[in-house]
């Protein structure tokens, strides 16, 4: 009896066994791979770094907007662009790229950590991560179109109609973000390391790239916050920021398909864009050695020749591809690293700021030379030589050549931030350093380069009421209405 009473046990224990161990393996079957109950937050931010660049260094956001605003590039036979008509579904798809594929993927990241990471320490470093790249991609939105969502803007359902804030406001709340992100890094701690595209979970360098945004940012508001901005200034600096080309944050491609820049991409079936003569001519005045980086000799003749900017498309289409200087192989190069910051813009930065008086442990000049060698450098110049003989010309040395600070110092920024489109157009709207042209055929839209885009249209149809208050507030929606931080 004590021997059927212990088969029987056996046999019902091996039964809830064998019931329990299938019903571990129907659960198992039926999660689905592709749409996963947790996500991993590594993934999202690969996504969210990869988003930022494929909708801010593409064919549209960069060489249809940003590196013909900054007139670096001319377009070859598609003018409209150049000559400030906007493509309205263009502005449409990438207002939602910026908050939907950036943005909102980089809140998720936050909300992810805040839920499944336990550790405090590597915790706040994935947050802090995250907070940096969402000021680096809401200061490039509001620097294109002014007041915009941003308070409000990434709570879903809680705010499907949010309203538009003052880039008063939101510069003061990115130089907060910015402060406590890098407050906030344990530099002895890991961070994300398999997701991370452009550090590799290396703390101590996001410490620095958020200290040397905050630098960014306070410059920015520099006309129309001088103390605030200073203050800033002094904490970023005694905080650390970039102090070589070594620190710069770049999203690195790779030779092959789908994970190329996406400009190699893009010309492998168009060809679209050329150098433009507003940059050719001024490079080649000054015997720029960076000229022969940016562009390639034009194939009829091996001379460097821009093409002419803003010209209506039967006159573009009319001017041979090999009549003109193209985007040179490095920069068409399909591992061609995209640019969040670098070294030679902190630089120039710190340039500006010993102008304006602030102490940042160097002078103008100093810094201006570290600017215009970091940028040398970064596109495989090393000639010391050569690059003292540059900047050692009175058309360039910094005691000599004639003009404001905000010309010299503008100018040769202009030329750094080459293939950073959107930043160099923000940065001849803000230092007023002259350089560029109106289109050569004249404009299609407004009375003169843009000094922001307008608003997409479905935010005014969609978003009606906080689109109107904030043209109510900020003036009308047209390209010549300035910005807040764009005082002179």
């Amino acid at each position: 009896m004590r021997n059927i009473l212990r088969s029987s046990s056996l046999f019902a224990l091996a039964l809830v066994l064998a019931l329990g161990s299938c019903k571990k393996a129907f659960d198992e079957m039926n999660i689905d791979p592709n749409n996963p109950s947790q996500v991993n937050p590594e993934w999202v931010l690969t996504a969210a770094q990869r988003n930022m660049m494929e909708y801010t260094w593409d064919e549209w956001a960069n060489g249809r907007f940003g590196m013909v605003y900054a007139q670096y590039w001319a377009q070859n036979q598609y003018t409209s662009e150049s000559r400030y008509q906007l493509r309205e579904g263009v502005n449409n798809n990438y207002w939602a790229h910026y908050y939907v594929d950036c943005l909102a993927n980089l809140q998720e990241i936050i909300n992810l950590a805040e839920v499944q990471t336990t550790d405090e320490d590597l915790k706040n470093n994935q947050i802090a991560v995250a907070r940096v790249l969402k000021v680096w991609m809401f200061q490039l939105v509001t620097d294109i179109y002014g007041n915009v969502p941003y308070f409000n803007a990434l709570k879903g359902q809680e705010a499907t109609n949010p309203e538009y804030d003052s880039q008063d406001a939101i510069y003061t709340d990115l130089l907060k973000e910015l402060t406590e992100a890098s407050n906030q890094i344990n530099v002895v701690k890991g961070g994300y390391t398999t997701g991370d595209i452009i550090y590799g979970g290396d703390m101590g360098q996001w410490k620095k790239f958020a200290n040397s945004l905050k630098l960014r940012v306070a410059m920015r508001i520099a006309d129309v916050k001088p103390a605030e901005a200073q203050t800033a200034v002094a904490e970023a600096v005694n905080a650390g920021v970039f102090t070589s080309n070594a620190d710069d944050a770049l999203f690195a491609y790779t030779t092959a398909a789908p994970n190329n820049n996406p400009i190699n991409e893009n010309r492998k079936t168009r060809e679209d864009f050329a150098v433009s003569n507003t940059l050719v001519d001024y490079l080649d005045s000054l015997s720029d050695p960076r000229l022969a980086e940016y562009a390639a000799p034009a194939s009829a003749t091996s001379t460097y020749v821009g093409m002419t900017y803003g010209l209506s498309e039967a006159n573009a289409t009319a001017v041979s591809m090999g009549a003109v200087s193209q985007p040179s192989a490095k920069v068409l190069a399909a591992d061609h690293p995209a640019v969040f910051m670098t070294y030679a813009e902190v630089c120039f930065l710190l340039a500006e700021a010993a102008e304006r008086g602030h102490a940042v442990g160097g002078t103008a000049t100093s810094y201006y030379n570290n600017g215009i060698t970091a940028s040398m450098n970064y596109w495989g110049i090393t000639d010391g030589t050569a690059i003292n003989n540059f900047i050692g010309q009175t058309a360039v040395d910094y005691a000599q050549t004639s003009g404001s600070w905000r010309e010299k110092i503008g100018r040769q920024k202009w030329v750094a931030l080459y293939m950073q489109g959107i930043q160099g157009w923000t940065e001849w709207r803000r230092l007023d350093f002259g350089m560029l042209q109106l289109p050569a055929d004249g404009v299609l839209v407004g009375t003169g380069i843009p000094l922001r885009r307008t608003y997409p249209s479905d935010e005014q149809t969609l978003n009606s009421d906080s689109y109107s208050s904030a043209v109510s507030t900020q003036g009308a929606d047209e390209l010549s209405t300035k910005l807040w931080w764009d005082a002179n």
